[in-house]
């Protein structure tokens, strides 16, 4: 199982349009992991030592519900509507779970694990009323326990002994220092990604502020085969118009053969735009054989010198 989870998270790199883009995807994945890890803690503890089965069934669900994320594509995993109504959700489960186990289960610290998550997953500069929201939602789910002195669910009391609340005690203390470091963890690489970008962006801004065309498709080149993010602006400021006329003739070309197109331009083999790609040489040969069909290349035209030529 362990093998499958890590060759899913790397084929994930060859269809990533970039490396920040995979960065995101791959630290994505492993805080889902590390969620439903968490989520299968929770079903042991309700089964083993709590003998709390439906609560185990929910919990395993969301487990399962949680792991089939990590098939889904990225524009549903990082939906932001979606993801703040499942972590609201979220939200619901640790007030109702803390409203039944009482206040001495200490379930209330779940809320802390809910907020590192949220942290990390949405941007503050841009998510910033979503954060506030879904914070402010723990908060509030927190004090109506509290202030109600936990009688809102009176009904679904689990009369849990104290053995049992000390179970659950000791597990919510690991798994608020589990979240906690993994989130800082994580939030602190997301910001060290972001400030290299930003560091390379600004080189590449001033080198080509002093550099001509010929210098810089060299250093196009180096982008394109370390497979740099801002790969695509810069060819775009050496050929401006280079996409919107390939387009005019071929209004089908999707981006990942716009991409091969790019790379043609700067007489790139086959070879090299696999690497650059992160693809197979026959899957390139397969982009170039469609991207011919569709620019309505003959099969005599050499379509280097054709999409260097014409465009």
């Amino acid at each position: 199982m362990l093998k499958y989870i890590v060759s899913l998270l790397t084929r994930k790199r060859q269809f990533a349009k970039n490396e920040i883009e995979y960065g995101k995807s791959f630290m994505f994945d492993v805080y889902t992991i590390v969620l439903v890890f968490l989520l299968l803690c929770n079903v042991l503890i309700n089964a083993l030592f709590l003998d709390q089965y439906i609560s185990a069934s929910v919990f395993g669900g969301m487990a399962v519900l949680m792991f089939s994320t990590l098939l889904w594509p990225d524009s549903i995993r990082f939906n932001k509507k979606l993801l703040t109504g499942f972590f609201f959700l979220l939200g619901l489960v640790v007030f109702f779970c803390d409203g039944t186990a009482g206040k001495g289960c200490m379930n209330y610290l779940s809320y802390i694990s809910l907020a590192i998550a949220v942290a990390f997953i949405f941007d503050f500069s841009i998510d910033k009323i979503r954060i506030i929201f879904l914070i402010l939602s723990y908060v509030l789910f927190f004090l109506i326990n509290i202030l109600s002195d936990y009688s809102l669910f009176s009904d679904y009391w689990l009369h849990l002994s104290p053995v049992k609340q000390l179970y659950v005690r000791v597990y919510k203390v690991i798994e608020v220092v589990c979240c906690t470091f993994v989130g800082i963890y994580f939030i602190s690489r997301d910001k060290v990604k972001v400030r290299e970008y930003y560091i390379e962006k600004e080189r590449l801004d001033n080198l080509l502020k002093k550099t001509d065309k010929i210098s810089f498709s060299g250093e196009l080149y180096e982008l394109a085969m370390s497979k740099n993010s801002l790969f695509i602006t810069y060819f775009k400021s050496e050929f401006p118009d280079f996409f919107e006329n390939i387009l005019r003739v071929a209004p089908n070309l999707v981006s990942s053969e716009l991409e091969i197109c790019a790379l043609l331009k700067l007489n790139l083999s086959t070879k090299e735009i696999a690497v650059a790609t992160n693809s197979t040489v026959s899957s390139v040969k397969n982009k170039k054989y469609r991207i011919r069909k569709k620019l309505n290349i003959s099969p005599e035209t050499d379509i280097v010198l054709y999409i260097i030529n014409t465009f």
